[in-house]
């Protein structure tokens, strides 16, 4: 038995076996490596946000994170057989229309998301169901190198400020709230997008993923960290936030302000950070530690006996179904327009006339847009004012709909979206839903009406609004769009914003109408 272990012949077997077994990673990578070439302006648009943001900093280190969780799991992946999978190759096509779809409408956070699907199908069509399963954990975790989460910062702060203010209610100290702002006898705090703790809350998710594929075997207590990994950092935020407002509250304001608010914030999110992974660490679980520990696949020689050709011909297959949206999506996009959209001043309608009425210091937070209609009217002196903003040519940067466009800015401390609703509204003798903002300042409140127009369709969803967008450059459209705000000051006897809308809107919808045609 010896002479035949030892038998020269055996070696190019062996050798020829392991060639097998690196053949579904090397075609794997290049798929990988193809597809992410073929999309490098949205790769750059990833790398872009990692540079810039130091909240998404760790996208830097998620593919070597990667590489070194597939790597710990090496035995157990080799211990399943790879296979092709060609199904895969639909999921392959579905992310790829995906991708088509975001793009055109500008999304690009679900832009980002759609080549990362695309990217982990392709890998999955190569290698197979089984070495996907056990490879699982380090093919997920890719999904944190796209900047995701500034979606959710508004929420956040909502329920950092509910619970800051309901906690320092319970502590005995009066509160005046106003949308985030609030004001106790020490003075006035505000929950900003820094005090929104998606920071904590990304950073202790990755790591949380990371502790859970090392510490733990069991798939329940990997979820259930997971889970507390998620749920515990938004808990030590709103109690971080209530904390350093009490220490300035109790301090005369000398402590926890300025620097020290964050610095406090880092050093008690570091120490609860650690108390979950302390407790944690007691349902840690033992990894197989060789590959005696590992149980053989039946179906491992069949891994080894699998061409090599047939891996590389599932890549170029994977490869063939995702590249083809970039040139379908080039084919759509319509050259840029030099003309610039003129917007005809409103000559007015239902007794609302023009008139020179000095307009209140608020103005809707949005920027990029290729032209901007201010104007005021009257109608039995009561005055309403006019604002639009037409965007044509939308990239980033310059798009209606995106994080940084707000009625009020976050960064803005002087005005205050204090209430916000969905109204029906009268648009050009037809009913339209629109956003009913009471907007609150120095020394006034204003009611505010406000609409998305895109390419022709209302709507007050900034959701809705984008794939409007989408649908209108995949039906050969320009995908011109306008946000539409009609304001006045807040009276309890009578909407004035309303009934101004309502008589300004058949002459705003043909001005609308008239920019979208000179092009």
């Amino acid at each position: 038995m010896a002479s035949v272990i030892g038998s020269p012949t055996r070696a190019p077997s062996q050798d020829a076996g392991a060639s097998f077994r690196a053949a579904p990673a090397v075609a794997a990578a290049l798929a990988a490596i193809a597809i992410l070439a073929a999309y490098a302006p949205t790769v750059a648009s990833i790398v872009a946000i990692w540079r810039r943001s130091e909240t998404f900093a760790h996208g830097f280190v998620v593919v070597p994170i990667a590489l070194w969780l597939a790597w710990r799991k090496r035995r157990e992946i080799a211990a399943v057989p790879a296979k092709p999978w060609t199904p895969g190759l639909v999921l392959v096509g579905a992310a790829g229309a995906a991708w088509l779809v975001t793009a055109s409408a500008e999304v690009l956070g679900l832009n980002q998301f759609a080549l990362a699907f695309m990217v982990q199908a392709a890998i999955v069509t190569v290698v197979g169901l089984q070495v996907a399963r056990a490879a699982a954990f380090p093919l997920l975790f890719v999904l944190f190198a796209v900047p995701a989460g500034e979606l959710l910062v508004p929420t956040l702060i909502d329920w950092t400020a509910d619970f800051t203010v309901a906690a320092l209610r319970l502590s005995g100290v009066p509160v005046f709230r106003e949308a985030n702002h609030f004001v106790i006898p020490s003075g006035a705090w505000s929950v900003v997008e820094a005090c929104s703790g998606l920071r904590y809350l990304i950073a202790s998710f990755m790591i949380g993923v990371v502790y859970a594929a090392i510490a733990y075997r069991s798939p329940w207590r990997r979820a259930a960290f997971i889970a507390a990994s998620i749920l515990v950092p938004i808990l030590a935020n709103w109690l971080r936030a209530y904390i350093i407002v009490m220490i300035g509250h109790l301090s005369d304001n000398r402590l926890a302000v300025g620097v020290d608010h964050l610095i406090y914030g880092w050093v008690f999110f570091g120490l609860v950070m650690g108390l979950l992974f302390w407790i944690g660490s007691t349902w840690s679980e033992r990894e197989p530690a060789s590959a005696e520990d590992v149980p053989a696949h039946p179906a491992h020689a069949t891994h080894a006996a699998r061409p090599a050709a047939a891996f590389f011909v599932a890549a170029a297959a994977a490869v063939a179904v995702a590249v083809p949206w970039r040139p379908v999506f080039a084919s759509i996009e319509r050259p840029p327009s030099a003309v610039v959209p003129q917007l005809a001043r409103l000559a007015g309608g239902g007794g609302f006339v023009p008139a020179e009425r000095e307009a209140p210091a608020w103005t809707p937070s949005y920027k990029g847009q290729a032209a901007v209609l201010r104007q005021s009217f009257e109608r039995d002196g009561a005055a309403a004012w006019l604002y639009v903003a037409y965007y044509r040519n939308q990239a980033k940067g310059r798009e209606l709909v995106t994080s940084g466009n707000q009625l009020v800015g976050i960064a803005d401390h002087r005005w205050r979206e204090v209430e916000r609703s969905t109204a029906t509204v009268t648009f050009d003798g037809r009913d339209a839903q629109a956003r009913r903002s009471t907007i609150s300042g120095p020394r006034e409140r204003l009611v505010a009406y406000s609409l998305l127009w895109v390419d022709g369709t209302l709507t007050s969803s900034e959701y809705a609004a984008k794939a409007l967008l989408s649908w209108s450059k995949l039906r050969g459209g320009a995908g011109d769009a306008a946000l539409v705000v009609v304001y006045a000051r807040d009276d309890r006897s009578a909407d004035v914003a309303a009934a101004a809308l309502r008589a300004l809107s058949p002459e705003l919808a043909t001005m609308l109408a008239q920019a979208r045609e000179r092009r």
